[in-house]
């Protein structure tokens, strides 16, 4: 029996101009999903007004106020309620899929409340570790947050994990809403068999990171680490964009005293050229505690590339020590584990091959379905 079709209504307060692992993961969705017949609808906000070129299944909603703030297009929807329920009346989605916990994402929850329609909120984001991006008095603002997330959290009728310590955190926070933990996708492009590798390309071990360039990534470590290894026999790329580049930049080649050779830095290549990267780098260095997946390590080891990360949430799930990278508790650790690295191509050799073998438990059409079974069972 051919299984039901869907009409689905993504909200998200995150999407293009933006990049990143929640707009990554809703394309990666969408689009396997629009390919079984699926008809999918991304509501989000109008960063740049007209200058907006989206394809039909995007529906911007009107913002009166835009600003830039840290170098991040901000917008506020103008009558929110208003415009979603109308985009929601037209649609008439089976599923309403809620991507965050704020702005429009409210407005859709009400809709779908009024109207009896199943709702769906992936847990992308360890929210109130983001309250310093918010200039007001942070314990209030930490307080408020918590609260509007264990409201919208319990409204609806089943979230979506990325990781297993995610969905630890949000038992614990009291939420009883059902939980499934479902890893956001890699993006088709990522996925190629001729991105096998046989040890390290050339010899000096060539290192990377891709991240925002913002104070809870935590990319100053691996200058710190970088630091500490021989600069005949490592180099570093770190590919990003975000307001903590300038500070960065000076940090490396003053602070630190490193060279060019040792640290380059590449801004917002296109994805072709960061997919080369990906797979032309020997290891990937994640100094990220925060993230609660890390959508990078899983495109990283798509093409090859084991990580070496410090511990944390969205490490956890991904990263097996000792098969596809290694998971270390300081930048002391990390130096040390690469050191080790470095001088075992056999080592090298096999964390790649099982990088690569990691990879294929992040392809859309497996999790894809996986989505489709808790729509299923809200239906």
């Amino acid at each position: 029996m051919e299984k039901r079709k869907f009409r689905i209504a993504f909200v998200t307060n995150n999407y293009s101009p933006y990049s990143g692992g929640v707009v990554s993961s809703i394309d990666a969705f969408v689009q396997e999903l629009m390919s079984r017949g699926h008809e999918v609808l991304i509501i989000t906000l109008s960063f740049l007004g007209k200058q907006h070129q989206d394809p039909s299944y995007i529906v911007r909603v009107p913002s009166s106020v835009r600003f830039v703030y840290n170098k991040n297009r901000m917008a506020i929807p103008w009558r929110s309620d208003a415009h979603v329920a109308c985009i929601l009346r037209k649609f008439k989605p089976d599923i309403v899929h809620n991507h965050h916990p704020f702005l429009l994402c409210q407005s859709a929850l009400k809709f779908a409340k009024k109207c009896s329609i199943p709702t769906v909120f992936t847990y992308h984001t360890m929210y109130e570790r983001y309250t310093h991006y918010v200039p007001l008095y942070q314990p209030l603002v930490k307080f408020v947050t918590k609260k509007i997330v264990f409201d919208f959290c319990s409204h609806v009728d089943h979230i979506i994990a990325p990781s297993s310590a995610v969905s630890e955190q949000i038992f614990k926070q009291g939420v009883t809403t059902p939980i499934s933990t479902i890893a956001s996708p890699l993006r088709p492009q990522f996925l190629d068999e001729h991105a096998k590798k046989a040890g390290r390309s050339e010899k000096i071990l060539q290192l990377l990171l891709v991240s925002r360039l913002v104070p809870e990534k935590n990319v100053s470590a691996v200058l710190d680490v970088m630091s500490q290894l021989d600069p005949k026999k490592h180099a570093m790329t770190i590919v990003g964009y975000g307001p903590q580049e300038e500070y960065l930049r000076n940090y490396a080649y003053k602070t630190l005293s490193l060279s060019p050779n040792q640290v380059q830095f590449i801004i917002k290549p296109p994805m072709s050229e960061l997919i080369r990267l990906y797979r032309q780098a020997d290891l990937f260095l994640f100094p990220s505690t925060s993230d609660t997946q890390g959508l990078v390590l899983a495109e990283s080891m798509a093409g090859g590339t084991p990580v070496v990360a410090l511990d944390g949430a969205g490490q956890r799930d991904i990263i097996v020590d000792g098969e596809n990278g290694f998971i270390v508790a300081s930048k002391e650790q990390m130096v040390k584990k690469i050191k080790q690295i470095s001088s075992d191509d056999d080592l090298l050799t096999r964390l790649q091959q099982g990088a690569l073998k990691t990879a294929h438990n992040y392809t859309p059409e497996a999790l894809t379905e996986r989505l489709l079974e808790v729509y299923q069972g809200l239906l």
